[in-house]
């Protein structure tokens, strides 16, 4: 597991805001003691850019948590030069994906899934975009209702986490949306 965050330096464990670069609330590892009353947040929870070194050298963890800084993550644009919110999200986005789809982890069957924290008005629909060679690809498309305990679950099942955490227990996976899933 290794969070990776928008902090620039790697030199503290994330515990308030940091500026346009880091908003606390974006990373859920923050809130585990476990994690950060340790010199394992150090180990893990790591700043944003050391993750191509990791990718280009193949030594990514199995499982990043990716936190855009506040200036890439679709939200307020707090003191950013751009005043198109989305568009700035976009043009990162498509910086940082074919990077992470062009990995040796991403090739040897990982997946990549986007998700937004909230919906435009109240709690949804949220967006999510899935990727993965495991995919059924070609704009499959299904009904399904998913939810934030749906990715929840879905890594617990990846990662064979047992019991299941909190709502995942009762949410929907996504593997309908794989030819294989684990």
């Amino acid at each position: 597991m290794r969070p990776r965050r928008a902090a620039r330096d790697g030199t503290s464990c994330p515990s308030g805001n940091d500026g346009n670069y880091y908003d606390v609330n974006h990373n859920p590892f923050a809130y585990f003691t476990d994690v950060t009353n340790t010199a394992r947040c150090l180990q893990h929870v790591r700043p944003y850019s050391e993750f191509l070194t990791d990718l280009v050298n193949n030594t990514v963890p199995r499982y990043n948590f990716i936190v855009p800084d506040l200036c890439h993550d679709m939200h307020e644009n707090i003191s950013c030069s751009q005043s198109d919110r989305v568009l700035f999200g976009d043009t990162w986005l498509s910086t940082e994906v074919p990077k992470i789809l062009a990995s040796q982890a991403y090739r040897d069957n990982g997946a990549l899934f986007i998700t937004w924290d909230e919906g435009a008005s109240g709690d949804g629909p949220i967006g999510m975009i899935a990727l993965s060679p495991k995919a059924k690809g070609g704009g499959y498309a299904n009904t399904i209702p998913y939810d934030h305990s749906s990715t929840l679950r879905t890594v617990e099942e990846i990662f064979g986490v047992t019991p299941m955490l909190g709502g995942a227990a009762n949410a929907t996976d996504f593997s309908d949306l794989f030819v294989s899933f684990p």
